[in-house]
């Protein structure tokens, strides 16, 4: 079972929010605009041990709120959690599962409860079980001749009846999808038993206490993991824990063998006498340890690289790998040992498979080439089954454009409103006509491999070519322009950025579009035939399919006329012998700012305002 969709209301930052989720996905945005709050709220819903403070309700000014809760929507549930989640299975076979917590006379209060199809009739409801466990009320049913004859009917005599009859005469039962006022499953804080296993690794993160062997930490979980299975098979570890016993046990010896007694003996005797006057006995019993609690007094992980060292030794970058690498071998290990364990077995209740990681901004303390590979294996691990793979990033290498919907942009602009997102969910290019604009937009990417970077701009400049993209930058500076905030994105040809405008206008992220007028001459030149008139006009005509396009709301365009050689004045012939962004540098870096170009220094104005 995956996320498909988490639901937030009032945690930290954020008042309200929907998010639609794949199996990979990346939450980008500014700091402290609540990317992290996301990632907390799934923590709190899928971790029985994550209880919320009131810091974690949210607030604005003098107001905080007093309930809380996280819903998430799960799709593609296996065999196994189809019967363990049966009763919350809605149309399109997904189910929605919802953690609250709320704070009652300072009292904080947390449960999990699922959306159901519940019939209206108050009989077949689960959560009135027990007002059918008297028999004179459930006579008065069609349940009666389900349930026992003779002695004490139990509320889960009741339940069976209920879903053997809504089973029998499901097509004549009306429904309602009501969330449960009953716990989960029908138990309090089972929820997080049963829920995917959710592994989250913070900005910040001390390897130092990440490798003790502690339940808490990766690393612990994969050593306790290995030494139950050695515990279990190993005949040197069975040979040792059993000798333990052994030696434990003679220290428990209390039989009068003729021998002095021995010093914890000695010990109860003298503690006998001073409670002399309670008349009592004292007898102190050691207890044999847990033989694999001896791991957890020294236990420590090397690094050899050249020069051996412990591991949180090792510089950031390393560290923040090493983290990774177990969390992944904890996952491998757990899958082994569950489909060991249950093998062809479907089971009444069991935990999910489904692991589920997230990493605040993994591209820390990773040089580029690193962030690349990281965000491959993470790309990789998302795409196996009962995985998924949520990351909140700074970096354009853990987006990528042509996966548009698994891009969130995560905003404040106003504390009372708090945390918003922007997500594109809908397929942009959907109809086969568009088909060779999907795969010029795709192949785009070789062209300009950071075109992501338009996601975490303030503002973005699309523009045809490699030219605009070097000399407009350049034309900011000169004019002293602030223009580090946005992007120049190189479209790759005048015939791509309709696809960028639909993109921009998507994520509601503010543009500029830049483009060559292309007039046709008059007259057309007698060397020119068909094919190229047709080309020449297709490409004039794109004038207007891009000013229709753009949004206003959020967009704007400025255009080159005849084209921007001729609007910068730059020589042509230069322009072939040393290539056109060349050529354009040299010829304004030579120019005084008021000898410059009036319409380059308009449009410069235009894109960076």
């Amino acid at each position: 079972m995956k996320i498909s969709k988490i639901e937030i209301k009032n945690f930290r930052s954020i008042s309200h929010m929907e998010i639609i989720t794949g199996e990979y996905i990346s939450l980008i945005g500014p700091n402290n605009h609540g990317k992290s709050n996301v990632l907390g709220a799934l923590e709190f819903a899928l971790s029985t041990s994550s209880k919320p403070d009131q810091d974690d309700f949210f607030r604005c000014g003098d107001s905080a709120e007093t309930k809380m809760w996280v819903e998430l929507t799960f799709y593609g549930l296996t065999d196994q959690e189809q019967n363990t989640f049966k009763r919350y299975i809605l149309d399109g076979d997904i189910i929605r599962i919802r953690k609250k917590a709320e704070i009652t006379e300072g009292q904080l209060s947390i449960s999990y409860n699922g959306w159901a199809q519940q019939p209206e009739d108050d009989w077949l409801r689960v959560e009135n079980v027990g007002d059918y466990t008297m028999r004179e009320n459930a006579e008065a049913t069609p349940l009666a001749g389900r349930l026992p004859k003779m002695g004490r009917i139990s509320k889960a005599d009741v339940e069976r009846a209920q879903e053997q009859y809504i089973s029998e005469n499901r097509d004549r039962i009306s429904f309602q999808t009501k969330l449960e006022a009953s716990p989960l499953l029908g138990q309090r804080n089972v929820g997080g038993g049963v829920l995917p296993e959710f592994f989250l690794i913070p900005a910040v993160r001390d390897l130092t206490e990440e490798v003790k062997i502690k339940t808490s930490t990766n690393f612990g979980r994969l050593m306790n993991l290995a030494l139950r299975e050695m515990a279990g098979r190993d005949q040197r570890f069975i040979e040792a824990k059993t000798r333990l016993n052994e030696v434990v046990a003679a220290f428990n010896q209390r039989q009068d063998t003729g021998e002095p007694k021995n010093e914890l003996a000695q010990l109860e005797s003298d503690i006998e006498q001073e409670l002399n006057a309670w008349g009592v006995k004292v007898n102190i019993e050691i207890q044999p340890p847990e033989i694999e609690k001896l791991f957890e007094l020294g236990t420590d992980i090397h690094i050899d690289d050249g020069v051996k060292t412990k591991a949180e030794k090792k510089g950031h970058g390393l560290q923040r790998a090493m983290i990774f690498s177990l969390l992944k071998s904890w996952s491998a290990a757990l899958r082994k040992q569950r489909a060991e364990q249950h093998a062809e077995r479907v089971t009444s209740r069991q935990q999910s498979e489904t692991v589920i990681f997230a990493m605040e901004e993994p591209e820390l303390f990773l040089h580029p080439h690193a962030q690349r590979r990281l965000a491959r294996s993470l790309r990789d691990i998302a795409s196996t089954a009962d995985h998924q793979v949520i990351t909140c990033t700074h970096s354009t290498h853990f987006i990528e454009l042509s996966s548009y919907r698994d891009i969130a942009i995560i905003s404040r602009t106003n504390p009372q409103i708090g945390s918003e997102i922007r997500q594109c969910n809908e397929e942009l290019f959907p109809s086969n006509e568009n088909r060779d604009k999907k795969d010029r937009f795709h192949m785009a990417h070789w062209i300009n491999p950071d075109r992501g970077e338009l996601f975490f701009a303030r503002k973005v400049i699309f523009v045809e070519g490699e030219t605009e993209k070097v000399v407009l930058p350049f034309i900011a500076e000169k004019l002293g322009l602030d223009w580090e905030e946005c992007s120049v994105i190189d479209c790759g040809s005048k015939y791509n950025i309709p696809l960028y405008i639909k993109i921009s206008n998507a994520f509601k992220i503010p543009y500029v579009v830049i483009h060559d007028e292309d007039p046709l001459p008059q007259p057309i030149p007698d060397d020119w035939d068909q094919d190229k008139v047709r080309a020449k006009t297709r490409t004039f005509e794109l004038n207007q399919e891009i000013r229709t396009q753009v949004d206003s709301s959020i967009g704007a365009v400025a255009s080159f006329s005849p084209d921007f050689e001729g609007a910068a004045r730059v020589s042509r012939s230069q322009g072939h012998a040393k290539g056109k962004a060349l050529a354009a540098l040299e010829h304004l870096e030579r120019l005084q700012v008021e000898a410059l170009p009036d319409r380059l220094v308009e449009v410069a104005r235009i894109a960076f305002s």
